[in-house]
């Protein structure tokens, strides 16, 4: 696993894409706090400027939860099937790697991007962590989200780019599911209420679909950070599902992660497909 990590970091890094993206994300991080310090800056009558550093922080938030949502799924949903597709996947196979390995190590990598960019655009957050209220533990919370939904995302698109062969399909299907996560989680029990009438059990066990939507998952760390979950409450059917909501939502998220990285090894293992092809060709004769 570690080969591939340095192997693959050490591609990235030399490219000039890395570099560029690295430089326009924090460029425009950057632009957007100052544009949104400008206004509270000039105004006299502003003594307390910790509302616009929340205000900051929320926009940081919500740009890298999307960043995370859109670089990972894409970055992971190839890193398999590209292989495949320049016909070197059955030389990284051949080698002394194990299926697990290879796929952790492109994992890693994956997220290690994503990461890189973080780090990258934790200068920008010292401004809230000065001014804005914050303390340390709230940053730390919000990057241990990034991380496993880093990895999830991760998961699920090394588990698409194992199982087809096409990137483009690996990338649809990813997005797919992750909307479906995100939207249909939501609509499900809306849909369900509407047909049968019983809005009761919405309460009791619809709603248990958002611990596994990583958009309410984020809303609930951002707005614990701020004391505003009883206002979320009501919306997520009532006060116990704030409760320990964030760690049951994240035990579960990596659940998932780990089931799918086991599904990712097993369907790149070379000894199943070639027992595979042994059995159909024993039950052809």
């Amino acid at each position: 696993m570690k080969s591939i990590i340095l192997k693959e970091s050490k591609i990235r890094m030399r490219s000039w894409k890395t570099v560029a993206m690295i430089v326009t994300y924090v460029s425009l991080l950057a632009f957007g706090v100052i544009v949104m310090l400008s206004g509270s800056i000039y105004d006299v009558y502003n003594s307390d400027l910790s509302g616009n550093y929340m205000n900051i922080y929320m926009t940081i938030t919500i740009i890298q939860v999307l960043m995370i949502s859109f670089i990972v799924p894409i970055i992971a949903s190839g890193s398999i099937s590209l292989e495949r597709e320049k016909q070197t996947l059955d030389i990284l196979l051949s080698t002394n790697l194990r299926p697990i390995s290879i796929v952790m190590g492109k994992l890693m990598t994956t997220i290690s991007v994503v990461l890189l960019l973080i780090v990258a655009s934790l200068p920008v957050f010292s401004f809230v962590l000065l001014f804005g209220g914050l303390n340390i533990s709230s940053i730390f919370n919000m990057l241990l989200f990034y991380i496993i939904i880093s990895l999830f995302f991760g998961s699920l698109g090394v588990f698409f780019s194992c199982l087809f062969k096409k990137t483009i399909t690996s990338i649809v299907l990813t997005f797919l599911v992750m909307l479906f996560l995100t939207i249909g989680t939501i609509i499900l029990p809306l849909i369900y209420t509407e047909l049968t009438g019983n809005y009761s059990i919405i309460e009791d066990n619809i709603f248990i679909l958002f611990y596994i939507n990583p958009a309410i998952t984020f809303w609930v760390v951002l707005l614990n950070q701020f004391d505003m979950l009883n206002e979320l409450a009501h919306f997520l059917g009532g006060s116990k599902f704030t409760n320990n909501f964030v760690l049951i939502s994240s035990s579960l998220f990596l659940i998932m992660s780990g089931i799918l990285i086991f599904a990712s090894a097993h369907i790149l293992n070379p000894i199943k497909k070639k027992h595979g092809k042994e059995i159909k060709e024993v039950s052809h004769e």
